[in-house]
């Protein structure tokens, strides 16, 4: 009994023992091994899930990077754009004011040594938007502009005469003015004669048959041969009428002017 009881501790003994070892080198592959395996096996499996991911969420970055480049190009675009209009504005403002510049430079060069004597006025309004012939300027009697001082177009063609004075405006009455009488002289004839507006820039004349109107010849006003009021356009005459009328215009269009001149009296 005693010797079977002692190979019973000792089978028990060593079956311990055996279970020892087994699970401590179970425990050391686990270890060592299998997390390794599992690691290499999650690996395997996931990195293509990874890589789809990494595309995916690249894809998203690079179209966000698309819409905001397409957006920093759009609001660039416009800001150019903007800037190129801006640019054009001041071109045309620039040769706007070297126009007028060089017109007025023109003008003075017309205008007597006693410029003093003369006010330069913008036009406000022509005959298309008031009255008949006439027009407003903008100086009036804050500028010292009084009734019945001479106008003139280009420094040395007088067109009318001041015909109403307010505060900072004047209305001209251009020579044209249907009913506007006006003395000329005919240069070619040695002759003084009395010019009636027509209206539209036109003038007409009534003068003896003898006297002859050249078309194309100048009147001009009465002591200064230089300042032309009217060109003949046609002569209308009847063999026994002993007079015969003149169809004459400005050498001026109106509506072409921007600056006028006022000489004071």
């Amino acid at each position: 009994m005693h010797q079977f009881l002692d190979k019973k501790q000792i089978l028990k003994k060593k079956r311990i023992t055996k279970n020892i070892i087994g699970f401590s080198v179970f425990f050391v592959l686990v270890i060592l091994g299998i997390f390794s395996i599992f690691g290499q096996f999650s690996n395997y499996i996931g990195s293509p899930i990874w890589n789809i991911q990494k595309s995916i969420i690249s894809g998203f970055e690079n179209i966000s990077y698309i819409f905001d480049s397409k957006e920093k190009l759009s609001a660039e675009n416009e800001k150019l754009i903007e800037e190129n209009v801006n640019l054009k504005l001041s071109m045309i403002d620039h040769q706007i004011l070297e126009s007028e510049n060089n017109q007025l430079k023109e003008i003075l060069g017309r205008i007597p040594n006693n410029n003093n004597n003369f006010i330069l006025g913008n036009i406000l309004t022509k005959p298309n938007h008031s009255p008949y012939d006439t027009v407003i300027i903008d100086i009036g009697e804050n500028n010292g502009v009084k009734e019945g001082d001479t106008v003139y177009a280009n420094g040395n063609l007088p067109i009318g005469s001041i015909g109403k004075v307010y505060y900072n405006t004047s209305l001209i009455y251009l020579y044209t003015n249907p009913g506007q009488k006006t003395e000329g002289f005919m240069t070619n004839g040695n002759a003084s004669v009395e010019l009636t507006g027509r209206g539209g820039g036109n003038f007409e004349m009534i003068i003896p048959i003898e006297l002859e109107a050249i078309n194309g010849e100048m009147i001009s006003y009465p002591g200064n041969a230089s300042e032309v009021i009217a060109l003949v356009d046609e002569t209308i005459s009847k063999p026994s009428d002993p007079f015969k009328k003149v169809i004459l215009h400005s050498p001026i269009n109106i509506q072409n002017l921007k600056w006028v001149e006022v000489k004071k009296n």
